[in-house]
């Protein structure tokens, strides 16, 4: 250790070798236990009093290079196509966008979000992500075009796993006529024979976009004040290693430190945040935050700017084995317009892989590294894809649990574990063999309770080929995020498992 200090695990095996000795009372190990408290409440003393001054940086640190890429703190920009800084609300996949909006007159029946216009392969609707409350049916839309207004047919069009709730992602398809010269550039829905001018939505034109890169990332909407800023920041930085170029993340509710780190994401250009102020009560009135008008939309915002979409949550990764990037596992298994990852579960309550202290502070290949980027190894962040190496031996089915990469501008709909629908003729599906790469999911026991544990099991180290350069990429984004830190803090405890 760079400090010279012993740690808490140091103390403690003291203690427990002096249990074990014939002859030591209870009265003695407590004594030492209560020394042992005092001491480390101390050494914390210090490092608190350390940490919270802006200025001072340990000496045996080397700072990270990832801050000489920032500029002021208050940098708002993002970087554009052609390498022009723009702010934040010129962010062309942000843009344009309005929130959710109720329509009026329709008693909190029908909320609208966004709309595209979709002409792939005989179609030509203008697409509208809506929530619609279920057996309810819009029967019209009003078009603008240039200086004249259209009144259309509708066509709804329930999104799957809706699980039977009040309200329901929806897709509202507005028919735009044949002999009709130039895009639509706006639309409103006629909710009882009345349309609600306040609730209109531009049309985004899913052609003639610009070029953003080889994949985008789509996840579902932050929710009860989502706050682990450092698994988030492995996320992103995990997916980055393995090619992803954009993020797309949909905002209900984060915590401050989450902001923080969404705030500097969309200032270096990797990441979009979209407003999700959800109009309906999660799980009780729509499914889980209303996820499937979110993936939906993130795909169609997709469409002619990326070659690739993911679509995952923030504790699953779709890690490729034998490859080194996600790009380079899909050219090795062909041409699809869907690529299917088996889910397998790497559960939290597992211990964690002691290995990690020989590759970052042992005496391995990376001997030092994690001194000279966090100093004590108790600073050291705790990462997922690190440290939880122990998962269950037998994946689910694909079609159960999975997740997927896909090229969007073939789908239509998009599930959670699955792609509903594919462009007339374009569902070529693969299920990737498990040899290939799996979705490794880092959580607590899905229904509660532990029994999730009694499961065959078996370690995989296949993420630690990715260690080194993750832990570094973390470090730095970490420091830059909170330079007062100079680490990013503590994600919150798990909360109780029933």
């Amino acid at each position: 250790m760079s400090t010279g200090k012993p740690t808490i695990a140091t103390y403690m095996r003291w203690i427990w070798r002096m249990y074990l000795r014939p002859g030591t009372t209870k009265a003695v190990v407590f004594v030492c236990m209560f020394l042992v408290a005092g001491i480390m409440f101390l050494q914390n003393q210090e490092k608190f009093q350390e940490t919270s001054s802006l200025d001072l940086v340990p000496v045996d640190v080397e700072r990270p290079k990832a801050l000489d890429v920032l500029s002021s703190g208050d940098s708002k920009g993002v970087i554009g196509v052609n390498g022009a800084i723009l702010s934040i609300d010129e962010d062309p996949i942000r843009e344009p966008f309005s929130d959710w909006l109720s329509v009026e007159h329709s008693n909190r029946e029908l909320f609208v979000y966004a709309s595209y216009l979709d002409q792939r392969k005989g179609l030509r609707y203008v697409r509208v992500i809506a929530i619609i409350k279920r057996k309810k049916k819009v029967s019209h839309c009003e078009l603008t075009i240039g200086n004249q207004t259209l009144t259309v047919p509708a066509k709804n069009k329930i999104i799957r796993e809706n699980w039977n709730l009040l309200y329901s992602a929806a897709f509202v398809l507005c028919d735009v006529p044949k002999n009709v010269e130039g895009p639509p550039e706006s639309v409103a829905l006629v909710h009882g024979g009345k349309v609600d001018k306040s609730s209109t939505v531009p049309v985004q034109i899913l052609t003639n976009r610009a070029y953003h890169g080889n994949m985008s990332v789509c996840i579902k909407p932050f929710h009860y004040e989502f706050n682990r800023a450092v698994w988030l920041v492995e996320f992103v930085e995990f997916y980055r290693l393995l090619g992803a170029s954009h993020f797309i993340f949909y905002n209900h509710t984060v915590g401050p430190d989450v902001q923080r780190v969404l705030e500097h994401y969309q200032s270096e250009g990797v990441a979009t945040v979209l407003p999700w102020a959800l109009p309906v009560k999660s799980q009780n009135e729509i499914r889980t935050e209303g996820i499937f008008a979110a993936l939906n939309d993130c795909n169609y915002r997709s469409i002619g700017r990326f070659n690739f979409t993911a679509h995952v949550d923030v504790d699953e990764f779709l890690v490729p084995r034998g490859y080194a990037k996600l790009l380079d596992l899909m050219s090795g298994l062909g041409n699809y317009n869907t690529y299917v990852f088996q889910n397998v579960f790497f559960y939290l309550y597992w211990e964690n892989d002691t290995t990690v202290h020989d590759a970052m502070f042992g005496e391995g290949p990376s001997k030092n590294l994690g001194t000279s980027l966090f100093g004590e190894e108790s600073l050291a962040p705790y990462l997922l894809t690190v440290y939880k190496t122990r998962r269950l031996s037998r994946p689910h089915k694909p079609g159960t649990r999975s997740k997927f990469i896909v090229r969007p501008e073939f789908v239509v709909e998009v599930g959670n574990h699955n792609v509903w629908e594919h462009i007339s003729g374009a569902k070529k599906v693969l299920n990737v063999p498990p040899n290939k790469g799996l979705s490794h999911h880092y959580r607590i026991c899905e229904f509660g309770g532990f029994d999730c544990l009694k499961g065959k099991n078996e370690i995989d180290r296949t993420t630690h080929q990715w260690m080194v350069p993750l832990t570094r990429r973390v470090a730095e984004q970490c420091w830059a995020i909170f330079p007062t830190l100079q680490r990013c803090p503590v994600a919150p405890p798990l909360g109780s498992p029933w």
